[in-house]
């Protein structure tokens, strides 16, 4: 940057992975070309700002911990730009040692749930565990049936390319896609289905509505691959993100616009209720569709084809529905000395959706995305977050606004990242399944256009 040159100013709006992110970036431009100021509606940062504090008190007497929701997952192979910034960031992650046991949901209040298969994760208990009540002739049976479709969904992940708007004209639905690869429907319907609508917290029917590229893309890159989390919470990987950070908390921005060469942002103070605006050189919005809708007009309409959902994760301590699941694992576990317990995951569906309840070790539940009843004298806390959705519609609209082919045509009707010097980022905003590593993706993507490197994609971290 020149001597006389003055530093651009970069407003971000949301603090969630992405705009956090997004901002450490532009923060730690060599040349120092960018002032990046961070707007955020909440009276705190949002990415860690769902989880919640279990007191020593609520932990059995234990030491408080940090629960994180929701819980956040990741695994090699997918997640590669997620695990190479906690690695440059000196983020501590592991491979906890779960257990996931698949239910049905029972028929009457009164009844609990019997898991009909439980698995291991990164399969550190082998052979698998066999639930109470099945036979041994039964298990076998289940365990070769679940093996032969398990890796033939895999080889068609690998060998049988969904079908797409760019390679035949037409966009093949998750649906779609196993009825064409004869995916027997028990298999789709106990193992398939509960899985995955965990993964992305949504119904059953918004799943198979997704585009087959996105479930078959992760079963690809995920495959034999270990799955981490972060140990101690994503309050660290917020606290690295955000130190010496410029944020105004509180601050509920109501509209971006172009004017002229800059970009206004309009907002009302959470507080006092006092409107502002201000001008920036580039504005950055790290927020859901929704939210992009109604604040950036000329994506009002687009933004309203992508589909979100509001989902609910309780931490609380009614028992009523594992106790007996839980003994079932428990008994069979086999504990080596200095092993770490295990997390027990209880997957209890029902035709419509799967709830998945997390025992932690402090003995607290944490249910997400509930589909039974919770007794409310039991609930400890309660947080819902937007989970953005996809389908063949939505893709095609993610994908014109991130391509960078443009004819002189579509440049006047469509707007495109980065027109005006308006950018998005999010775990949504590429050609993916709505997780993390899209967080690291889209900013990576706004760095590279504003000629800043990513500081994790240098070096010994390329």
């Amino acid at each position: 940057m020149g001597a006389n040159e003055p530093r651009k100013r970069v407003a971000v709006i949301g603090t969630g992975m992405a705009g956090l992110v997004t901002a450490y970036i532009l923060r730690s431009d060599a040349q120092g070309r960018y002032d990046v100021e961070v707007f955020e509606k909440q009276d705190k940062l949002s990415l860690d700002s769902a989880s919640y504090n279990l007191s020593a008190q609520d932990s059995a007497g234990k030491q408080a911990e940090r629960l994180d929701l929701p819980m956040r997952t990741f695994a090699a192979g997918y997640y590669e730009g997620l695990k190479r910034m906690y690695d440059y960031l000196g983020i501590p992650y592991g491979s906890l040692r779960f257990i996931y046991s698949l239910s049905n949901m029972p028929a009457t209040a009164t009844q609990q749930a019997s898991p009909y298969y439980m698995h291991a994760s990164n399969n550190h208990q082998i052979p698998p565990l066999r639930p109470d009540g099945l036979s041994w002739a039964g298990w076998l049976i289940e365990v070769c049936y679940l093996a032969i479709c398990y890796y033939w969904f895999k080889a068609c992940c690998f060998f049988v390319p969904p079908k797409t708007v760019e390679s035949c004209g037409a966009e093949e639905t998750l649906r779609q896609y196993v009825e064409r690869i004869m995916l027997p429907s028990y298999y789709v319907k106990h193992y398939f289905l509960p899985v995955f609508a965990s993964v992305a917290t949504c119904s059953h029917d918004a799943l198979m509505d997704f585009p087959a590229l996105d479930l078959v893309d992760y079963g690809r890159r995920t495959f034999r691959k270990n799955h981490y989390t972060v140990l101690g919470g994503v309050q660290h990987v917020e606290k690295k993100l955000s130190e010496n950070l410029t944020c105004r908390l509180g601050t509920e921005v109501t509209a971006v616009e172009n004017i002229g060469t800059k970009v206004q942002i309009s907002w009302t103070d959470t507080r006092d209720g006092k409107r502002s605006e201000r001008l920036f050189d580039h504005v950055v919005l790290a927020v859901t569709p929704d939210v992009v809708g109604s604040i950036f007009q000329p994506l009002r309409s687009a933004m309203a084809a992508v589909p979100t959902t509001t989902v609910e994760s309780v931490v609380h301590r009614d028992f009523s529905k594992i106790l007996d699941s839980s003994r079932s694992l428990w008994k069979q576990v086999n504990l080596k000395p200095g092993d770490s317990a295990p997390h027990p995951l209880h997957m209890c569906s029902n035709a419509t959706a799967t709830e998945t309840i997390h025992e932690h070790p402090s003995s607290a539940l944490i249910t997400t995305y509930p589909i039974t009843p919770i007794d409310a004298e039991k609930v400890l806390y309660t947080a819902t977050f937007t989970r953005v959705l996809r389908s063949s519609t939505s893709r095609q609209i993610v994908n014109q606004i991130f391509s960078q082919h443009r004819s002189g045509e579509e440049k006047s009707q469509l707007w495109r990242n980065g027109d005006g010097n308006v950018w998005l980022v999010g775990g949504w905003c590429w050609d993916g399944m709505v997780l993390l590593e899209g967080c690291l993706a889209s900013a990576t993507r706004v760095a590279n256009a504003l000629d800043v490197e990513v500081p994790w994609m240098k070096g010994s971290f390329l």
